[in-house]
């Protein structure tokens, strides 16, 4: 349950399982317009698929690019956003998110339909059904729950910043075993810019795993803030483990 400052949350875990966050990539559509200091718009180019024209544009961080976002050339809608395999990376939990089906609501285009794909295979759908506007407010509904815990959040949010980050050193033993893969840490970004809660979400090997923790838990940040109030938050964090054959 939240308002305009924040959210109330409660759960049996001790941390926020990795589908969560791909939940939430899927559905916080303004999170894919967001461009952030160190990043850049590349040119736009037009391309027309399954007889569709679209304009498409890159943002990009100064050696890579994060995603690819094209749009419906006759309405402006954003109908994809595609997350390209880095270098010397695994393939990205979600590669590309589709959005379909728009229906005009309070004089805005929404996307009824949305999946996203990992190498061209759906791991995540939503479909809305409808969309009506509340004649009558249960204040239940809106009753803090018992025991939550409270995490700040504003329009104006400024995004953490790395400040300081160690790579995970390859175990030896993985490699001599030629094992790689991908570890995704669970952590809560605290107001100091220390990282807490260290849990691992998706698993790799043991030696891995260990690997990625002993590097993360000595990252720090310039933390995530509210105007000029520091505030937690909760991220995942993924680190990989590529052999060069």
């Amino acid at each position: 349950m939240g308002n305009a400052k924040g959210y109330w949350q409660t759960s049996k875990l001790s941390y926020q399982p990795e589908i969560i966050f791909q939940l939430d990539t899927l559905l916080h559509l303004k999170n894919a317009f967001k461009v952030r200091s160190k990043q850049s718009l590349g040119k736009v180019k037009d391309r027309e698929k399954a007889g569709l024209r679209q304009k498409c544009t890159e943002v990009k961080w100064t050696k890579a690019t994060e995603r690819i976002m094209c749009f419906d050339d006759a309405n402006g809608a954003l109908l994809s956003v595609d997350y390209p395999r880095g270098e010397n990376q695994n393939s990205p939990e979600i590669s590309r998110i589709e959005y379909s089906a728009f229906n005009v609501v309070g004089g805005k285009l929404v996307p009824y339909e949305i999946r996203a794909l990992q190498d061209g295979k759906v791991i995540a759908a939503v479909k809305i059904l409808k969309i009506t506007k509340i004649t009558e407010e249960n204040p239940a509904h809106f009753t803090v729950p018992v025991n939550a815990e409270f995490w700040a959040q504003c329009d104006d949010l400024r995004e953490a910043d790395p400040v300081s980050r160690i790579q995970p050193t390859y175990p030896p033993i993985s490699r001599a075993n030629h094992e790689q893969g991908r570890v995704i840490l669970y952590a809560v970004l605290e107001v100091d810019g220390s990282l807490s809660h260290l849990t691992v979400i998706r698993r790799a090997t043991p030696d891995l795993e260990a690997a990625a923790i002993e590097a993360v838990r000595h990252w720090h940040y310039n933390p995530a803030a509210c105007g000029q109030i520091p505030i937690r938050m909760e991220t995942s964090i993924e680190t990989d483990f590529w052999l060069q054959y």
